[in-house]
């Protein structure tokens, strides 16, 4: 095994989106989905919690022990409670998400955390803006830290935010938020569109980089598109990642999910697609770069 091969501290955990299954968690999905998760290995559930009033956080923690399963938490921010706008609804929204992602059992509160999806200003972001996302953003993060939680920010390519569209963008963020507990969370997707190449963005990301969605190029299993896997697992091992590595690939889904995210044809035909094939196949790059 070559040097690069082997500076991954072997910690990670994997894990897949709950979108694969569905986006209305329900007591019934959580129970057909979690123990289907554990029997192909997966080790993280990511859960959105954008409508903590949906969830049933006990329910789905005690079948997340019963498996073995570790979940996570993740939102885009609800409509009318863009950070960069409405600084005091966005707290106010992550405050209520913070405490359902705590009742799960979540490490982490992570995703869009800073937007709403797929607003823009039309121009590019302000100082202002990056202000009011900052001021928004630090009483969560506070609070995440009394619960022995982190924050994190995912960028977004450019035709679902203008305001964090890269690594470095993310990072300069969280120079202005100043909390210790405040990470980047990458995703392949939007950094195949925004970033000078995947390791680029990894090294940007630094130690700062903690949280990872692997999404082929084109949302479909992974392996199956033009994304350059072997260079995102040789820079993760690299600068030593240690943290979440998490796939996001949603099967064929309902019309207000196909149009929030643009999902117009079925690039996953069907969940085991992913599971048979995607899982194993992002598993193996990762065992071969030291990560697990």
């Amino acid at each position: 095994m070559s040097n690069d091969q082997t500076r991954g501290r072997a910690n990670c955990r994997f894990g897949m989106h709950s979108g694969l299954w569905t986006f209305d968690w329900t007591r019934a999905a959580a129970e057909a989905a979690l123990p289907e998760a554990a029997e192909f290995g997966i080790e993280v559930i990511e859960l959105p919690v954008g409508d903590p009033a949906r969830i049933d956080a006990g329910h789905s923690r005690a079948l997340c022990e019963k498996y073995g399963i570790e979940p996570t938490a993740s939102l885009c921010l609800p409509a009318g409670t863009a950070a960069a706008l409405h600084p005091e609804r966005a707290t106010a929204a992550l405050l209520a998400s913070l405490e359902a992602a705590h009742a799960l059992g979540s490490k982490v509160l992570t995703g869009v955390t800073y937007t709403e999806l797929n607003w823009r200003s039309g121009a590019l972001p302000t100082a202002a803006e990056y202000a009011n996302v900052a001021a928004a953003l630090k009483p969560v993060a506070r609070q995440a830290r009394l619960y022995g939680m982190e924050l994190g920010l995912e960028p977004c390519n450019r035709y679902e935010t203008h305001l964090l569209n890269t690594a470095a963008q993310a990072s300069a963020l969280i120079d202005r938020i100043d909390e210790p507990n405040v990470f980047i969370h990458l995703d392949t997707y939007h950094m195949h569109v925004e970033e000078r190449g995947l390791g680029a963005a990894v090294r940007a990301g630094g130690a700062r980089y903690r949280y990872v969605h692997l999404s082929e190029s084109d949302r479909g299993v992974p392996g199956s598109g033009n994304l350059d896997w072997v260079e995102l697992f040789r820079s993760m091992a690299e600068i030593g990642f240690s943290g979440y590595l998490v796939g996001e690939i949603f099967a064929p889904t309902t019309p207000a999910v196909a149009a929030s995210l643009g999902i117009w044809h079925d690039a996953v035909p069907s969940r085991f697609e992913v599971l048979e094939k995607g899982v194993p196949f992002l598993k193996a790059l990762a065992r071969q770069h030291g990560l697990i």
